[in-house]
């Protein structure tokens, strides 16, 4: 690799800044198209992710350079055969590659690539820059112009970048794949009565359902609970404990409150590639309550005749399990029936007397 100028390394170093704050691979391959052109010019600006077992390719490109649906097909007619492809598939560290790299421009202008595909887009120069090359995927950017060839300082600056690129793209893959596996540990904890409490690194609280501000409120009293709060000083005291000396997040003990209205579960779960964030699951499991014909309540019954023994309304019942108005009240129903009782105020009534019971046997 050659040596940057003084000016090349701040147009570099600018343009890594300008799309690191990219938090996917779309907005990634949006902004590092529309900057890079800008450091090195390009008629035509490209991240190309080619599928090296199928041999197709997916493309991103600038509002106005767009290639058409026929433009890609003539593409990947020759894909196995482009001398870019071959190269990189060969050498996953080679680095920017220009076409005039692999062929004189007299096997270039007589190729059928060249006939099929880069004379239809008005295009005879071109160069790579591999941002991954693993297992059937090849990511690049790639940059096309007309006439003039990449000289040796644009390869330098572009060999340069080629490692930034990669580790850049490599992060936001990463975050997206965190994010969505955040969100099936939502779908799936959510099915099973948890709610999730997102902290940042110093263990404030910076996403706070209704549902679990509610449960922790009850089962840590006189201590408010709000975003970019602290947590109690319980469950502060837990997850400090618990992670001291880098024990393994898997072996973390859950923590149990005791609650006027049952008790309530917390669990811990590190957020990968976020530095020490933590997603705190949270599950209120109210008392089991035996019903006049000797069964028991399901959860759900349980959980919302508890709020509503707390003096909670219908709807606020709602946004608290999240459910709909009208599914809490045909809960409702299905508690009076087992506990033979007509209506909320004597299920209130019965609901704090087995509570007051259960707290007197205890």
């Amino acid at each position: 690799m050659g040596q940057l100028s003084r000016q090349a390394g701040k147009d570099a170093a600018g343009f890594l800044r300008a799309i690191g704050a990219a938090r996917d691979p779309a907005a990634f391959a949006r902004a590092g198209v529309a900057a890079l052109p800008g450091i090195v010019p390009s008629e035509l600006t490209t991240l190309s992710v080619c599928d090296l077992a199928t041999g197709r390719r997916r493309v991103v490109g600038n509002p106005g350079e767009a290639l058409t649906p026929g433009d890609i097909a003539a593409f990947d007619r020759h894909f196995f055969l482009h001398p870019l492809v071959r190269f990189h598939r060969g050498h996953p560290r080679g680095g920017a590659h220009r076409i005039s790299d692999s062929l004189t421009a007299a096997e270039f202008r007589n190729s059928a690539l060249y006939s099929d595909y880069y004379r239809r887009i008005g295009i005879d120069r071109a160069v790579a820059v591999p941002i991954l090359v693993s297992g059937a995927t090849l990511v690049s950017f790639v940059l096309n112009r007309k006439g003039r060839d990449f000289s040796d300082d644009e390869i330098t600056l572009l060999d340069w970048l080629c490692g930034g690129l990669s580790d850049l793209y490599r992060n936001v893959i990463e975050l997206q794949r965190a994010v969505a596996a955040m969100a099936e540990l939502r779908t799936i904890a959510e099915a099973d009565g948890w709610t999730l409490v997102r902290l940042d690194g110093e263990r404030r609280v910076r996403d706070l359902p209704a549902r679990a501000a509610v449960v922790l409120a009850d089962a840590c009293p006189g201590r408010g609970l709000r975003s970019g709060g602290p947590l109690p000083p319980a469950i502060d005291a837990w997850l400090r404990r618990s992670t001291a000396g880098g024990a393994p997040w898997l072996a973390l003990p859950p923590l149990v409150l005791a609650a006027p209205r049952g008790r309530v579960t917390l669990r811990a779960v590190p957020e990968f590639g976020n530095g020490l964030a933590w997603t705190l699951l949270v599950r209120h499991e109210p008392c089991q309550r035996t019903a006049a014909g000797g069964g028991t309540l399901t959860r759900r019954e349980q959980e919302i005749l508890a709020w509503v023994a707390a003096g909670k309304a219908d709807r606020q019942i709602a946004a608290i399990v999240g459910s709909s108005v009208r599914t809490v009240q045909k809960h409702l129903e299905h508690v009076y029936v087992k506990l033979g009782v007509e209506n909320r105020t004597a299920a209130a009534m019965r609901a704090r007397a087995d509570a007051a019971g259960q707290s007197v046997g205890r």
